[in-house]
């Protein structure tokens, strides 16, 4: 049968999601291409040629020549032919070696990770480059979270676990690289469960050869198949490996899966007959789909065009405002800060917890903090503030004011407040302000504090005894808790004092002259601070961390600042 019977235009695939997400949710499947970007010389997990490059480097020198001499006759499936030359050369980790190495290739600035461990890189998810496709299905996945996920791959790196975090989401990350079943995880409603099929870049073994990516998983094969019965499945920058994926399509059958829909992207846009020949093994595995609309499949995708295209047609545009506004920078990201939420960012401490905590998107603001006023809320004297905050205290809650940047839609996810080691009380209404407008040595003076030691460094928040102060990663504050990592200085660091005489918690930053009269009020508007002094912010604000309800990180022209909501 000619493929022409069912090649379609790409212009067509966004039509095809949009009509088949009416129905049912979408899943996405997706290779090696959302892990480059479309400027060669740009930070970016390296493709085909890239890695061969790669896997030759570590290649003994003196077999290097066999390897050029091997490769030529091995050009079809080069990469697998590559890895498979390496492992049996190598040691037993070399494939992870270059898989670590690639991966690490997508960073913005390599000089400025130091000597950051591979976790606390991993979750530093403001500091890898995000491809625009990468960029734009993240947003889709937290826009659309009811519509859109979970999402396959079969990539080794972290980008789309972090354009999900920059877009304001949260996701679940399985990996797979033996014949375990995943399908029965259970995520939160605004999160996105990722599965990576071939393993990841850390602390997992890797799969690249076709014994490694061909061998039976019949549990996952099962997953796999209950996956496809209950969503439709958009397969993109994915040229269909003999894998587990490709093996399990190979075994439906079109009369028993009738609900089966695959929507597959191909980037050719060739011929019909020239692109079924160039896929001709592909499409032989899946036979028994193509007589039926089981399949369809389209060419001509460019998978950073079809992504912002599909966001688009499902008018992502006029619901939704950024929260990044270009993913390829010097050192940082470009993203607001007037919308209430958290955006991580810098080294991010390793956490506990297997499932990272929701944080929420920010579309752009100005450099002075928004107003005070929130329109979406009734006046509250300044008698009842302290019994309404106790109430929210007693019941565990997080206040999170509504975000004044017009056209923002559900980009707040509430944080629980910070888990102190006392007791958090209301903060009554007071006109004197904060102790600020001082420099770091008179703060600390004030609170009593002398730097952590080397032994307290590293260790958490709750073990930082009274009167020491250290510091935490800027994308630490979001989701600050007793668990918290303290460190010694670092970059981007915001210093947190341990009181001497009761034990109080307090963030020390650089503020402006607007933010440090704003302190004086039971209820100011979002108050900005960075770790340095910087612009207009020249004066020391030190907020109590029991004031603190959500907090995000934002760019401010080239600054990155930490936005905080007090109660």
């Amino acid at each position: 049968m000619s493929s022409s019977q069912f090649l379609h235009p790409g212009d067509a695939l966004p039509s095809a999601v949009i009509a088949a997400s009416k129905n049912r949710k979408i899943a996405f499947l997706v290779g090696s291409p959302l892990s480059m970007q479309e400027s060669a010389d740009a930070p970016q997990v390296p493709g085909v040629s890239g890695m061969v490059a790669l896997i030759r480097e570590h290649i003994p020198v003196e077999l290097q020549a066999r390897f050029d001499a091997e490769r030529e006759h091995n050009k079809p499936n080069e990469y697998q032919w590559a890895m498979r030359f390496l492992q049996g050369r190598g040691d037993k980790t070399a494939a992870e070696k270059v898989v670590r190495e690639a991966v690490l290739r997508a960073r913005l600035d390599r000089k400025k990770d130091g000597v950051a461990t591979d976790e606390q890189l991993d979750q530093d998810y403001l500091g890898w480059a995000l491809p625009p496709a990468t960029e734009h299905l993240g947003k889709l996945l937290v826009e659309r979270a009811d519509t859109f996920g979970p999402v396959l791959t079969t990539n080794f790196d972290p980008l789309i676990s972090a354009s999900i975090k920059m877009a304001g989401g949260d996701f679940h990350r399985t990996i797979v690289v033996d014949d375990s079943p995943f399908g029965h995880t259970t995520v939160s409603r605004n999160s996105t469960h990722i599965v990576h099929l071939h393993g990841y870049w850390r602390q997992s073994a890797t799969l690249h050869t076709s014994v490694q990516i061909a061998r039976e998983r019949k549990r996952v094969a099962a997953e796999l198949i209950q996956l496809l019965q209950d969503h439709t499945f958009v397969v993109v920058g994915y040229g269909g490996w003999d894998d587990i994926f490709t093996q399990t399509l190979g075994t439906i059958d079109g009369d028993r899966h009738k609900d089966v829909d695959i929507l597959w992207a191909f980037f050719n846009n060739e011929e019909d007959a020239i692109l079924e020949a160039r896929y001709r093994t592909l499409f032989e595995k899946v036979s028994n789909l193509r007589g039926n609309t089981g399949l369809r499949c389209y060419k001509g995708i460019n998978c950073h065009q079809f992504f912002p295209e599909l966001r688009k047609q499902l008018g992502a545009s006029s619901a939704f405002t950024p929260a990044v506004q270009s993913t390829v920078r010097p050192s940082a990201v470009d993203v607001g800060a007037t919308s209430k939420g958290t955006i991580p960012t810098a080294s991010t401490p390793p956490q506990t917890t297997v499932t990272p905590t929701p944080v929420p998107s920010a579309p752009e603001i100005s450099a002075a903090p928004p107003a005070a006023k929130d329109s979406h809320s009734k006046p509250t004297s300044s008698k009842a503030l302290p019994f309404a905050a106790a109430a929210l205290i007693v019941a565990g809650m997080a206040a999170v004011w509504p975000s004044a940047s017009k056209g923002v839609n559900n980009d707040v996810i509430v944080i629980p407040p910070p888990r102190n080691l006392r007791t958090v009380q209301p903060q009554p209404s007071t006109n004197s302000p904060l102790p600020a407008g001082g420099t770091l040595k008179t703060v600390r003076q004030q609170h009593q504090v002398a730097p952590a030691s080397d032994a307290e460094r590293g260790t958490r928040v709750s073990q930082l005894p009274w009167g020491r102060y250290a510091f935490i990663p800027m994308s630490a504050v979001p989701t600050y808790n007793a668990d918290t990592s303290i460190y010694g200085p670092i970059r981007e660091g915001i210093e947190l004092h341990r009181a001497r005489t009761d034990g109080s918690l307090y963030l020390v930053g650089f503020a402006d002259a607007s933010t440090i009269a704003a302190l004086a009020y039971p209820r100011p508007a979002p108050i900005v601070i960075s770790p340095t002094p910087s612009g207009g912010r020249t004066q020391v604000a030190s907020i109590p961390v029991s004031r603190l309800a959500t907090a995000e990180v934002r760019m401010d022209a080239d600054t990155r600042v930490l936005v905080l909501h007090l109660n």
